[in-house]
């Protein structure tokens, strides 16, 4: 079909004629909704729109929130006691929750406070302590231990996660609990350890355990029944042994058997006698040969004179061959203190240390090693280290003068969870040479550091 354009073009006008017609229509019923843009497409400046009054002043001064302690609210019955075996002590630990502890105390209180003051805490230890005189009990292979009073107080956390306290600090009643301490010491590591238990207080008919020797637990369940916590050691607990004492050959002294000297120098003068008078002994020389021979062996034993040369004291001048001494001797002073008893204790120091320095180690060790608070936990070490940098002579004494380092890493555990000690020390210590040992008898601490 042969295209018309005349007809083409009436069609197209026709078109945009009714477009034209329906487009402000359309148009006004399109809302434009106009942003100012923060810079003008011609480079001219735009005043910023001002702001809020109160928009970027600074927050009133008020005091932070306090801290969220959610996970250390104590939500539910609290009962546990744990065993620690330890070399020469067992201690026992229980522990209760506020809730327990004010219905077995005070019963008759039905508001039970929020907060629980110093004050009140001291009455409350006072009288928890009065209660439980007889409740723990402890027989091991060596037989019935003697008697101990249990040692109170407030312990801020959970069990497994408990928190420093700070002196007469004010404690939430539901962020604290009770515990209680018995420390039985011991003569030797035990093989067999049994501990009564009496605590039970309002309507408890059992009680958790863990039992805890070494770097290993185990966990077990007393019951009002049988109200015992048995555990056998089986050799996996034994106590670190101490150091030889470093020795040095002494020089021997010197004996001079005087009675013999004296027999033999009459025996002869006699002969000389004889010999000189033309004398002849009746029934011949042999006899009275036998009687002189008998006295020589007899005087030589009964009358001696010892005389005591002076020690032959070896010269330390290297900083090695002090380590050697040093080492040893500060290792043992650490592994007296595994011992519980003062007396055996100091048996043990002595072995090392003398003089003055007994008593005044004893002190300053013992009070580095205990944490603070009426239990009187006591730190186990685990690791030692000692390092001499310098030496001089001590000429007063034959001995020297170390300048040395040493670090002390130790671990102590309490209420169901445990915390590593580190303590290095930079001193002057002074060794002495006595009786054919080394001893440290002086000690200047120059530096101290604790982790």
């Amino acid at each position: 079909m042969p295209f018309h354009l005349p007809l083409i073009r009436s069609c197209v006008l026709a078109m945009l004629a009714i477009a034209s017609l329906s487009m402000p229509k359309a148009m006004a019923q399109v809302k434009i909704d106009r942003v100012p843009l923060p810079f003008d497409l011609t480079g001219a400046p735009v005043p910023t729109p001002p702001k809020p009054a109160n928009e970027g002043a600074a927050a009133p001064a008020t005091p932070p929130p306090a801290a969220t302690t959610s996970s250390t609210l104590i939500t539910g019955p609290v009962s546990h006691v744990y065993v620690y075996v330890e070399p020469y002590q067992i201690r026992v630990e229980a522990l209760f929750d506020m809730h327990a502890v004010f219905k077995w105390l005070v019963p008759d209180e039905k508001q039970l406070p929020e907060t629980l003051s110093p004050e009140r805490q001291a009455q409350i230890v006072v009288d928890a302590e009065k209660l439980a005189a007889d409740w723990c009990s402890l027989t091991t292979n060596e037989g019935r231990q003697p008697y101990i009073a249990p040692a109170a107080s407030f312990v801020k956390g959970k069990p497994g996660a408990t928190l420093p306290m700070q002196d007469k600090e004010e404690l939430a009643f539901n962020q604290c609990m009770l515990g209680f301490v018995w420390q039985f010491t011991t003569n030797e590591t035990p093989d067999q350890v049994e501990v009564m238990w009496k605590g039970w207080i309002n309507d408890l008919k059992e009680m958790p355990v863990t039992i805890l020797f070494g770097n290993q637990s185990e966990k077990v369940v007393v019951n009002s029944v049988t109200k015992r916590i048995q555990w056998m050691n089986k050799g996996r607990l034994r106590p670190s042994p101490l150091a030889a004492v470093p020795t040095f050959a002494p020089a021997e002294p010197v004996s001079v058997p005087l009675g013999a000297a004296i027999w033999i120098i009459a025996g002869l003068a006699f002969y000389w006698y004889i010999w000189h008078r033309d004398y002849r002994l009746p029934g011949g020389g042999l006899p009275y040969f036998g009687v002189w021979v008998f006295g020589l062996v007899l005087f030589s034993k009964i009358l001696v004179i010892t005389f005591q040369r002076g020690e032959t004291v070896p010269v330390i001048t290297q900083a090695a061959e002090a380590q050697k001494i040093v080492s040893p001797l500060l290792r043992n002073v650490y592994r007296a203190f595994d011992q519980r008893a003062e007396s055996r204790v100091y048996d043990v120091l002595a072995r090392s240390v003398d003089g003055e320095l007994l008593r005044k180690l004893y002190l300053e060790t013992i009070t580095a090693l205990t944490l603070d608070g009426r239990e009187g936990t006591r730190v186990l070490i685990t690791d030692f280290e000692a390092t001499v940098d310098k030496v001089s002579p001590h000429p007063a004494s034959g001995g020297f003068v170390a300048e040395c380092n040493w670090s002390v890493l130790g671990n102590v555990g309490h209420w169901g969870h445990s915390h590593p000690r580190y303590n290095g020390y930079k001193a002057r210590l002074t060794v002495q040479p006595m009786k054919g040992e080394w001893k440290l008898t002086g000690l200047d601490v120059q530096e101290v550091r604790r982790k």
